[in-house]
This record gives structure tokens, C-alpha cells and sequence, in this order.
């Protein structure tokens, strides 16, 4: 079975094999293919949620450990992806994708989960960097 048709390779699942599997929770199409395609060759997978429920999805099937969200999307807020993850995905860490003028509506991430705030432009060597932390700090948290 290829990974193309299943989340699972030989049995293992993409956090046991080491990968960087991350859901980007977006609305923005062209800023998700383009991020997912230069992380890609820095062994990222990115998967693309639109809602709320898709991300809850992708978390579930891909044991991703990061969540990368952007301050707005189809369905909701930020705030909504802290809720979630507080209730339902509890390993799961946040990285929230925000421009200069969402700055006012940030000024409480500190307080939550969020991991980080990263600021449009998009640097993909420094969202990588990134990811890769907020992974390794997860993996060690759960131990």
C-alpha cells in the first residue's frame, strides 16, 4: 500500500517513521501549496485543513503533532483551533500564522497554547525550523 492512498506504510504510522506530518489549517490555497511544497523537500508533509472538522480529521489519521493555523479561517478563529486542541488533540502543540495588522488580536496567544506566533511573510527555512522544535518539545512533553 502507498502512502498516497492511506496515512499508514507498512503498518507504521508517520509519527513512528520520523516524518514532520503538520496539518496547516488555512483558506489561502496558493500560500498552502506553496509552503507545502518547499517543506516537502525538507521532510515536512503538510496536509491542508479549510475548517475546523478537517483539521480534527487530519490530526486524527496523520498523528501529526503540530498544528499550523492561520489567525482566520473558513469556519473560525485561532482561538477556536486552542479550544480544540485544550479538549480533544491534548499533545497536539499550535502555530499560529498571523500578518502585522492581526497583531491586536494576538495579544493573548502568549496566554495559550500557541507555540508561536510566526509572521507573514512566510520564511519556510524559518517555519521548518520551527515545526521541528514545536515537535521535539511535544515528544518530550509526552514522556
Amino acid at each position: 500500500m502507498t502512502d498516497s492512498g492511506s496515512h499508514r506504510q507498512n503498518g507504521i504510522s508517520p509519527a513512528e517513521q520520523g516524518g514532520d506530518d503538520c496539518v496547516f489549517l488555512t483558506c489561502f490555497a496558493f500560500e498552502f501549496e506553496f509552503v507545502a511544497t518547499l517543506l516537502r523537500y525538507s521532510g515536512v508533509k503538510l496536509h491542508r485543513a479549510e475548517t475546523l472538522d478537517d483539521a480534527d480529521f487530519l490530526l486524527t489519521v496523520t498523528g501529526a503533532r503540530v498544528l499550523v493555523c492561520d489567525v482566520a479561517f473558513l469556519d473560525g478563529y485561532w482561538a477556536d483551533c486552542v479550544e480544540m486542541l485544550r479538549h480533544v488533540h491534548t499533545g497536539v502543540s499550535l502555530i499560529l500564522v498571523a500578518a502585522e495588522v492581526d497583531r491586536p488580536l494576538l495579544d493573548i496567544a502568549p496566554l495559550t497554547r500557541a507555540r508561536s506566533v510566526f509572521w507573514k511573510p512566510l520564511r519556510v527555512r524559518e517555519l521548518r525550523e520551527l515545526i521541528g522544535e514545536v515537535r521535539r518539545a511535544a515528544t518530550e512533553a509526552k514522556r
